[in-house]
């Protein structure tokens, strides 16, 4: 995983200490070694130079619960960061297939399968390194990791692939002069946000499900290539929005965004849609997000 990684440790000693003190940590459980790993991630930061940043853990949790991955089901991240979404729903499966030990309802084929269907894309190499490295603590094999650099946007080689969920919060930063995308998206755009909505949205079976974390501007804008991607959604995949205060993305970015819940087949068969508003994520909303007593999420969910 780590070949032509670069090491930041000019001094041996320092390398040399900071080996001696990661041998001493004992860990029987490589579940356990990939939550101390998690923490890590969330300690750096480890904001990507392509405007991608962490997405808080509850948040994760609360879109994959809505949108329920199930065993059996291809489950994609196309912008995926460090796998945030992607372990969140492996461990979402084997908590809902445990008896008495996690996953243990899962016949060894089932938990083979369940390993093999989690992909990934990220056009950052550094993240998708810090990804398979997050997936490898938790379990996944060399022949499981599904994680590769790939331009969800500009690159067509794996557009016919298809997905049964899809979760995302895929960075919004559009870079100077727009992103050049190939011509197989239906809506017309050069902004990231309208485009990975788009690719989501292109690439569910029948029977797919999405959960998307966008900017609120989505909902509002009044340009062509937003309106289009709002008729579309409302005809045929969207069922739920979630309003998130501004600040949930503190300390990176106070934008406001909203969470759009898609899926295919139940839209087909109601008009309505559910708005919910969250005014408290059970933290406040200031730089360090500090735990409180309000939160709305179990409510909306």
């Amino acid at each position: 995983i780590f070949k032509d990684a670069y090491l930041p440790y000019r001094d041996p000693e320092t390398l040399k200490l900071f080996l001696k003190t990661i041998d001493g940590f004992s860990y029987e459980h490589s579940e356990k070694l990939g939550d101390a790993y998690e923490y890590l991630l969330s300690v750096l930061g480890s904001q990507g130079g392509a405007g991608q940043f962490r997405t808080p853990r509850h948040i994760i949790d609360f879109i994959v619960d809505l949108v329920e991955p199930k065993k059996g089901d291809r489950i994609l991240d196309p912008a995926c960061g460090t796998s945030g979404f992607l372990i969140s729903s492996y461990k979402r499966i084997l908590e809902r297939n445990t008896d008495k030990k996690l996953g243990d309802k899962l016949s060894s084929m089932e938990k083979k399968q369940l390993l093999n269907s989690i992909y990934g894309y990220d056009l950052d190499p550094n993240m998708v390194r810090l990804s398979l490295v997050n997936l490898f603590l938790h379990g996944f094999t060399e022949d499981e990791l599904n994680v590769i650099e790939y331009d969800s946007l500009t690159s067509e080689d794996r557009w016919n692939e298809y997905f049964d969920v899809i979760l995302a919060n895929p960075p919004f930063m559009t870079p100077k002069g727009g992103i050049r995308p190939h011509n197989r998206f239906s809506i017309k755009s050069n902004r990231a946000e309208v485009l990975f909505v788009n690719y989501i949205m292109e690439h569910l079976t029948p029977k797919g499900r999405a959960g998307i974390v966008v900017p609120e501007g989505i909902i509002f804008q009044s340009g062509t290539a937003y309106k289009q991607l709002r008729k579309s959604l409302i005809e045929k995949y969207l069922i739920g929005v979630v309003s998130l205060p501004s600040g949930v993305f503190n300390p990176y970015s106070g934008v406001k965004t909203s969470i759009l819940i898609l899926d295919r087949e139940l839209s087909q068969k109601t008009d309505k849609i559910f708005f919910g508003k969250v005014e408290n994520d059970g933290y406040d909303l200031g730089a360090q997000r500090r735990e409180i007593d309000k939160n709305d999420l179990p409510k909306i969910k």
